[in-house]
C-alpha cells in the first residue's frame, strides 16, 4: 500500500510537469516578432497607423498558409535588420542579398519579389549612363543600410550621400544638392504620386541592378530555422493556389508594370 506521502509527492509532479509542458507549449504558439521596413511603400511602411504594403502581404499570406503566428514590428531598415542580426528579432525584409548579407543572415528558397533598382537624375540631363564608372567624383544619394547590388556597391570613385530615406534622396536631387539618386523602380515612383512637388522632375538614366528581395532570418534568434522553413512551405502553398500571384496583381499600379518575379 503506497504512503499518502508518497502519493502527494507524484502528484505534485504530475502537476509540476503539466505547468511546464503548458508553459512550453504557450510559448511555442506566441507570435514571434519579425522586422518589418518602416518606410518603403509600396512594398513595405508603416502608413496611416498600421504595416502595409505588398511584400508585408505576401509574408502575412505565407506564414497564414503555414498555420505559422507571427507579430510584424516597423523599424527603419537599418535598424530592423540590426536587430536580426542579434536575435532581437527573427528576421526582417525587405533585403536585397550580397555576400555579407547570406553570411549573417539565413535566406530562405524562395524570394518576396524582384524590382529594378534605377539611377535617377533630372530631367533636364536626361542622358543615359552606360558604365556606371561615369559616375566618378559625382555625389550621389543612396539610402542608409539599402544594398544596391555588388556592381554599386563596390565602385571607387563616386561620392556617397547617405540619407534616412528615398523621398530626402530625391528632395536633395531637386535641389542640386546631389547629382544622382539610386531608388527602386516601385518605391520612387510611389513617391512621384504621393509627392507633387517632385511629379515630372527626374528620369531614370540607367538600370543599377535587378535583385530579387527577401525576408532574412536571424543566425541568433532561437526560432528562425523553424520560422524559415514555414515560411518556405508558406510561399510553396501560396505560389501553388494562386494567392501570390493575386497579391502582386492586387498591387500593380494601374496601367504600370508588376514588379519582376
Amino acid at each position: 500500500m503506497s504512503h499518502p506521502l508518497s502519493v502527494s509527492s507524484r502528484l505534485l509532479t504530475l502537476m509540476l510537469f503539466l505547468l511546464v509542458v503548458g508553459s512550453l507549449r504557450a510559448r511555442a504558439e506566441e507570435p514571434v516578432p519579425i522586422g518589418a521596413e518602416d518606410d518603403w511603400y509600396p512594398f513595405t511602411a508603416l502608413k496611416d497607423g498600421r504595416i502595409q504594403g505588398m511584400s508585408v502581404d505576401i509574408v502575412k499570406a505565407a506564414f497564414a498558409a503555414s498555420e505559422t503566428p507571427i507579430r510584424l514590428v516597423a523599424y527603419p531598415y537599418s535598424r530592423c535588420m540590426q536587430l536580426a542580426k542579434r536575435g532581437e528579432l527573427a528576421g526582417c525584409f525587405n533585403t536585397a542579398p550580397d555576400a555579407r548579407i547570406a553570411e549573417d543572415f539565413r535566406l530562405p528558397r524562395e524570394p518576396l519579389f524582384s524590382d529594378d533598382i534605377l539611377l535617377w537624375t533630372r530631367r533636364e540631363q536626361p542622358d543615359p549612363i552606360d558604365d556606371l564608372h561615369r559616375l566618378n567624383g559625382r555625389r550621389v544619394a543612396v539610402t542608409l543600410g539599402y544594398e544596391y547590388g555588388e556592381a554599386f556597391d563596390t565602385l571607387n570613385g563616386m561620392i556617397r550621400v547617405q540619407v534616412r530615406k528615398d523621398l530626402n534622396g530625391f528632395l536633395m536631387l531637386s535641389h542640386r544638392r546631389v547629382d544622382y539618386a539610386v531608388a527602386y523602380r516601385g518605391t520612387a515612383e510611389q513617391l512621384f504620386q504621393d509627392t507633387p512637388a517632385l511629379q515630372g522632375l527626374f528620369v531614370a538614366v540607367a538600370r543599377v541592378h535587378q535583385p530579387q528581395l527577401y525576408l532574412s532570418f536571424s543566425r541568433n534568434h532561437p526560432r528562425s530555422e523553424f520560422l524559415l522553413r514555414r515560411f518556405e512551405l508558406g510561399m510553396r502553398r501560396i505560389r501553388a493556389d494562386g494567392r501570390y500571384q493575386a497579391i502582386l496583381d492586387a498591387w500593380q499600379p494601374p496601367g504600370g508594370d508588376s514588379p519582376a518575379h
